[in-house]
């Protein structure tokens, strides 16, 4: 048995006012240290897995696969200033292992658009 429609659609719907749209877009506005946090922070839990794991062979593998996918993230967020950012911030994070960690990083990040030479 079908109940009896209750509700009158009669009326328009109200319409909302339009938003105003932002001046400019993300993909075009710098990153802000919030914005690449979670990238930095990924890449420093998986250059931690590197450093206490094998050096070659499938887990190697899958950690440059994992560096990768986070840059091409970044990259998407904010092209080559949220890429700066993110290995700023992972220079920050310890300064003595720095070199090592932006090496791997920009080893796995070759070819990534705005990822430079």
């Amino acid at each position: 048995m079908k109940r009896p429609l209750t509700t009158s659609f009669s009326a328009p719907p109200p319409t909302q006012a339009a938003s105003p749209e932002p001046a400019t877009s993300t993909a075009t506005t710098a990153a802000s240290w919030r914005d690449v946090a979670p990238f930095a922070a990924a890449l420093i839990a998986t250059l931690e897995g590197i450093e206490t794991g094998p050096k070659a062979g499938p887990a190697m593998r899958a950690h440059r696969s994992a560096m990768r996918r986070q840059g091409a993230a970044a990259a998407a967020l904010g092209g080559s200033e949220a890429l700066e950012a993110v290995l700023h911030q992972v220079a920050e994070a310890d300064a003595a292992r720095a070199a090592q960690r932006l090496a791997l990083i920009r080893e796995a990040w070759t070819g990534l658009p705005g990822a430079g030479a």
